[in-house]
């Protein structure tokens, strides 16, 4: 193996179409992010959420006189706060509250705020039970009763309304745990495909045959026929070169269906040039037509292909292979048969079985069509 091939540069233009073909798995795992990150946000605020009851009241303030008959009116929501926790008014609401309550826990449990009015007073009571809350709000409501009644600044405090405990929740952010989840599922898909990407070691085209093997990149034979040319002629312009007046040689198939490519091949080889027939196919390239017919015997002239399995190769093989003078490697497109072909090719280099180059099998007519565009 060429020991450059490992401080390689990244194709760019292999490396977006490679992309393209797996983006249905990018989307399928941000959509898998964004449903566990709703779950995952749905549960935690289910179960992780401290429990919490809240219950507000509002109450109306009518204010006295002072001595020149000006009504007071310096009482603000800071104030309220500041009076909820004195002792003339916490007296009064203690008074109403069950004994195991302290007074640190009213305080810390109530708050007062003026809104807009300075009228309405609203009082917020927060607990961890609803019971607890319930009681307080009832005793703070009464203790300010009384006080509006005591008070000189006053001339009364009544309760308009009394608000059941809820729970209190919070906010929900499920929409944002989504995106949040598909976000971080498509940064880790994006690693994981780079990732793998630079530990991939298959052939695509022509230039990784070149900068991983020692080895002429003879050409292509793509999967379905379809958008040949040039491929074709180039694949048969080469071979013709290498053999010179040969007509035969051996096929090493690396994924073990040499009978088949071996039909394909020699078709490809034995048409002649007007029967590389341009047009658009289903890829965007063109086609190659050949006679559906086949004669059992060849031809004087025609080439012969001597298939082997990758598998099957033994001192016998081997022979046949010296014999014919080497033999062409066939390697899938897309799949990642390196080990298996540094095997083969120690095997033949002991062997001193020569090897005329290596084709790629299989390709994608789509995939070659867009790189090479």
């Amino acid at each position: 193996m060429n020991e450059e091939y490992f401080k390689r540069g990244i194709d760019l233009k292999r490396l977006y179409l490679r992309f393209l073909s797996r983006v249905w798995l990018l989307i399928m795992l941000m959509a898998v992010g964004a449903v566990a990150g709703g779950v995952a946000y749905q549960v935690a605020r289910a179960m992780r959420m401290p429990v919490a009851y809240e219950a507000v009241s509002k109450l109306y303030i009518s204010f006295g006189m002072d001595e020149s008959g000006e009504i007071y009116q310096y009482y603000n929501g800071y104030t309220w706060n500041d009076l909820l926790d004195t002792d003339p008014i916490l007296d009064r609401i203690m008074a109403y509250v069950p004994e195991n309550a302290s007074r640190e826990e009213i305080s810390a449990a109530t708050k007062a705020e003026i809104l807009s009015d300075i009228r309405l007073l609203t009082i917020t009571v927060e607990g961890s039970t609803e019971k607890f809350v319930r009681e307080v709000q009832a005793a703070v409501e009464k203790g300010l009763v009384d006080y509006g009644e005591a008070s000189e600044e006053l001339k009364r405090i009544e309760v308009i309304r009394t608000g059941d405990p809820l729970r209190v929740y919070w906010d929900d952010r499920t929409i944002t745990a989504c995106a949040g989840g598909a976000v971080l599922f498509g940064v880790i898909a994006c690693l994981f495909m780079a990732f793998f990407y630079v530990l991939d070691e298959s052939i695509y085209v022509p230039g990784d045959v070149e900068k991983k093997y020692p080895f002429r990149a003879l050409g292509i034979m793509t999967r379905k026929q379809k958008g040949l040319q040039p491929y074709a002629r180039e694949l048969k312009a080469n071979i013709s070169y290498i053999l010179g007046d040969k007509r035969s040689f051996g096929m090493i198939d690396m994924e073990n269906h040499s009978d088949v490519r071996r039909i394909d091949l020699e078709k490809l080889l034995n048409a002649g040039r007007d029967e590389f027939i341009g047009g658009d196919g289903e890829a965007g390239g063109l086609t190659w037509s050949i006679p559906k017919e086949e004669t059992k015997r060849k031809k004087k002239g025609e080439w012969e292909v001597v298939p082997f399995n990758s598998n099957a190769l033994s001192q016998e093989e081997c022979g046949r292979i010296r014999e014919l003078g080497g033999a062409v490697l066939l390697l899938p497109f897309g799949e990642d048969v390196g080990r298996k072909t540094a095997r083969v090719l120690e095997l033949l280099h002991n062997q001193d079985c020569r090897v005329l180059g290596m084709v790629i099998a299989q390709a994608d007519e789509e995939f070659l069509n867009r790189y090479y565009e």
